[in-house]
């Protein structure tokens, strides 16, 4: 008799250890969090409208950037670029006014002043793709993502506005000789760095007068 009063108690307990480390969620809710997915288009546009004016306000001017390349490329690429993850490409948001000499179908050829000479750059007007704008801008890091997939829309989201918001005025009322402040992101090749046709995705821009 006190074998199974023991045993049952000890069923008891067992039962009720059981009951308390199981945790029951309703299959909805269990559903619901597995279907969730990343909004890109709604992150992206908060970066756009509450951060990335401000890393525009404080980007490096291009003949800063081209002195230190020259003068120190190692202190320019610490100080000046980001990249997430490895390899060789550096991206730099950069500030620069030029003029624009020659206006093609897909880009603007814009010829600034560098010391006694004039450097060319081309600015991209129609093709306006890849990682330079989220990579240059330095607000995300690789380990707040859990896929690749997340970030990719996101340069997507960034060009989409670039392309859709910022370009269409701006080629409407440009003409050639016109003077232009264009803020942007361009690449750089650490191991083979060109500083002449640079290619700047631009994020913001202006026409002087």
């Amino acid at each position: 008799m006190k074998k199974i009063i023991k045993y049952t108690l000890l069923l008891l307990v067992i039962g009720w250890v059981g009951f308390k480390s199981v945790y029951i969620k309703k299959l909805s809710e269990a559903k619901k969090t597995t279907d969730e997915k990343f909004d890109a288009v709604a992150f992206s546009k908060r970066l756009w409208n509450e951060k990335l004016s401000t890393r525009l306000d404080s980007a490096v001017g291009f003949a800063t950037l081209l002195e230190t390349l020259k003068t120190n490329p190692i202190d320019a690429f610490e100080r000046y670029s980001n990249m997430m993850g490895i390899g060789n490409y550096r991206y730099s948001l950069v500030k620069l006014t030029g003029t624009a000499a020659e206006i093609n179908e897909d880009e603007i050829i814009m010829q600034t002043n560098h010391g006694d000479s004039l450097i060319t750059v081309n600015l991209a007007t129609e093709y306006v793709y890849g990682n330079a704008i989220r990579d240059a801008s330095g607000l995300l890091d690789l380990k707040d993502f859990s896929n690749t997939t997340d970030l990719n829309s996101i340069s997507e989201q960034l060009n989409a506005t670039v392309r859709n918001v910022v370009l269409p005025p701006f080629k409407k009322s440009v003409k050639q000789g016109d003077r232009i402040e264009a803020t942007g992101a361009i690449e750089i090749n650490k191991e083979h760095i060109r500083i002449t046709e640079l290619e700047l995705i631009p994020v913001r821009l202006k026409i002087l007068p």
